[in-house]
């Protein structure tokens, strides 16, 4: 690839893969940042595309002929928003143009080789290649790795409940992959982030508990236990028959909680607070995390720096490997 000037660049060529409601996370953050112009947006839906690309001046396409997107449109970025059971083969063409990319997790549904598959080529080729873990770019998250850098946590608990996702795609593991993998997947990769790397000790899930949902094919529940290299142990929890959400991580210390909860009924919104016996220390949501990982994504592109982004494709293959030993120890779906 052509070496970056490492300066932000106004008129960076972008196009967006799947016009669904997470694109629009995306596209807002990168309109506040004003580096890119967007050229194209392919959907499985062509209605879709042409909503998100009409206001903004792009063209639409449908995935079918997301090869004739790129080949005309010549993109300098990606930014990639398609059900899991698609990721691996939409990342191809961009990784045969050596278009850098950010890519939503997870990396895949159920398929465990494609992913390994592409972070090879990924390494290979040098390519500047993220993955949406946006918790990543929470602003608190410092000021929560500068307390466990002093005092570790010896206890990770982690709560991800709420309703089962609309999408039909998320209903299914075949094409979304199941709870574990395509969502309570955030606070494993958190886990990993601010405690290193686990190994499952255990884990169950619970399906088909009466009233079974219609057009529903997954796991209500699953629960899960690792230890860390540290050895510390983590719990986490999910399920999907909620109708209030809950989605929180606990970090036990000596004599400190540390709590990581999502304010509805935003994505972006996440407080933290610390509990050390005295009066509460409260830090309020900060800058979006969108916004924080697109511009680490697009400073990565400018240095022609892979590792500049919040999370790399071949540290992402990690919490996916995680989350599938977890799926694995339960004997059945995530």
């Amino acid at each position: 690839m052509p070496a970056m000037s490492g300066r932000p660049d106004s008129s960076r060529r972008l196009v967006q893969i799947g016009a669904g409601w997470i694109s629009g996370y995306h596209l807002a953050a990168l309109d506040r940042l004003g580096r890119t112009r967007l050229m194209g947006v392919a959907s499985g839906r062509l209605a879709s595309a042409r909503a998100v690309a009409g206001p903004r001046g792009a063209a639409a396409y449908a995935t079918a002929d997301l090869e004739r997107m790129l080949d005309e449109q010549r993109p300098e970025i990606a930014f990639v928003a398609v059900p899991p059971s698609s990721a691996a083969g939409t990342l191809r063409p961009l990784i045969d143009r050596g278009i850098p990319f950010l890519t939503e997790k997870p990396l895949a549904a159920t398929d465990a080789d494609a992913p390994v598959e592409i972070a090879a080529r990924v390494a290979e080729l040098g390519l500047v290649a993220a993955v949406g873990y946006h918790l990543r770019g929470l602003e608190a998250l410092a000021q929560v790795r500068e307390r466990l850098a002093t005092n570790p946590a010896h206890l990770l608990s982690a709560r991800w409940f709420g309703p089962t996702p609309g999408p039909a795609w998320w209903r299914s593991e075949a094409t979304g992959g199941g709870q574990v993998v395509e969502q309570a997947t955030h606070f494993y990769d958190l886990a990993r982030l601010l405690m290193g790397e686990a190994t499952v000790v255990g884990a169950a899930s619970t399906q088909e508990l009466p009233p079974v949902p219609a057009g529903v094919a997954l796991a209500d529940a699953t629960a899960a236990v690792v230890r860390f290299g540290s050895g510390a142990i983590g719990n986490f929890s999910n399920s999907r028959r909620l109708g209030a959400p809950v989605v929180e991580v606990e970090l036990a210390c000596a004599g400190l909680l540390i709590t990581i909860r999502k304010l509805e009924p935003l994505q972006t919104t996440w407080a933290v607070t610390f509990d050390d016996g005295g009066p509460l220390l409260t830090v309020p949501p900060g800058r979006d995390p969108y916004e924080v990982q697109a511009e680490a994504f697009l400073d990565a592109v400018d240095a022609a720096d892979p590792s500049r982004v919040l999370s790399t494709y071949a540290d992402a293959l990690l919490t996916d490997r995680l989350t599938r030993a977890v799926v694995a120890a339960t004997g059945r779906g995530g």
